[in-house]
């Protein structure tokens, strides 16, 4: 199968890096809140101060290789899922200083999950992409992308993977799973012979 995989909050822990930068620039928010929606909402910072944190992140060497393990990943079953399957890590990420967004991203696949050669693409566009790739499953955190690649890729099985900033949305047509061990578990059921 060609598996579609977003990067941050589905395998990796982006949402709370950012809160630490924030909490480090201005000793809020509290560490451990998360966002309730995209635009940071309830984190009680002004959009200067959140566009502040976002130029930290850009100013920071390899950050995007710094972050840890979302949890609700077995980082051995995603290593055995893309020696079985053909992977894609579909990623929309901020340049920042050091090694590109694609070999920040590769190394901390292969560090992370232990894959050797990840295919990585970066891009804000997921669904021409999704689409070229053909693929039958596709997991994101951000609903604007799962419903862009159902629109292109009607055949495409699309998951919301359960975030913090994404409890308003809801539309019948996409699966949500708590984590990418449940979509791990539903694609395990797919290769032995149960449809979704």
């Amino acid at each position: 199968m060609n598996i579609g995989v977003d990067l941050d909050d589905v395998l990796v822990d982006f949402m709370s890096a950012f809160v630490r930068v924030c909490n480090d620039l201005y000793g809020r928010p509290e560490l451990g809140l998360l966002p309730v929606d995209w635009e940071w909402s309830n984190l009680g910072l002004s959009q200067k101060e959140i566009s502040d944190a976002w130029s930290v992140v850009k100013n920071t060497d390899s950050f995007w290789e710094t972050l840890g393990v979302e949890p609700g990943v077995d980082p051995y079953r995603v290593k055995e899922l893309s020696q079985q399957h053909d992977l894609f890590f579909i990623t929309a990420r901020v340049p920042t200083i050091g090694a590109t967004v694609k070999n920040q991203s590769c190394y901390w696949l292969r560090k992370n999950m232990m894959i050797d050669y990840p295919t990585v693409i970066v891009s804000y566009d997921k669904g021409p992409i999704a689409k070229a790739l053909k693929l039958d499953y596709f997991i994101d955190d951000r609903p604007k992308n799962v419903l862009e690649i159902k629109a292109v890729l009607p055949d495409c099985k699309v998951f919301l993977k359960d975030s913090s900033h994404n409890q308003t949305f809801n539309d019948p047509d996409i699966f949500r799973v708590k984590d990418m061990n449940e979509f791990m578990d539903i694609l395990e059921l797919v290769r032995v012979g149960f449809t979704v």
